[in-house]
């Protein structure tokens, strides 16, 4: 736990999200990326967008190729190979919509499936990668249940 860790959370949201409260989440957002942060970082920020499906679809055709919506996306600028004490992570795309529509279909909460987005997406930031093998996937979801944990205990 790199609890000295300085962060700058920067919020954008592109829509009407009354479920989340924003000083909670970047609270929330602190404890977890104070957890998986490694210890020679000193400070570092992040970036986090809320959108609709149709705003998703454009930004991940612009930047991935896809003509599609997706629940979230990472953007990371974080090199931990580099070991400075002061990086950007990166940015992290959330889709509303989906989000509502995931925690339907799941059967848990808005709230739920928010930070479960959000976490999946801070990971990846943190280089965490689960579509290049079973093991890389089990231990993502290893984390992800860990940090998940952290957040609603």
């Amino acid at each position: 736990m790199n609890s000295n860790l300085q962060i700058g959370i920067h919020w954008n949201s592109e829509v009407d999200f009354p479920e989340i409260s924003i000083p909670k989440a970047e609270k929330n957002l602190e404890k977890v990326i104070q957890f998986i942060s490694p210890d020679f970082l000193f400070g570092t920020e992040v970036s986090i967008l809320l959108t609709n499906d149709e705003q998703m679809e454009q930004i991940n055709f612009e930047r991935r190729g896809k003509k599609k919506t997706t629940d979230v996306l990472s953007f990371p600028i974080f090199n931990p190979e580099d070991r400075l004490p002061f990086q950007i992570l990166g940015e992290i795309v959330i889709s509303v919509d989906l989000c509502r529509i995931q925690a339907e279909e799941i059967g848990h909460s808005i709230l739920d499936e928010f930070y479960r987005l959000l976490v999946h997406g801070i990971l990846h930031l943190f280089g965490y990668d689960h579509e290049s093998n079973e093991e890389d996937a089990i231990l993502m979801r290893k984390k992800e249940d860990d940090c998940l944990e952290l957040i609603f205990s």
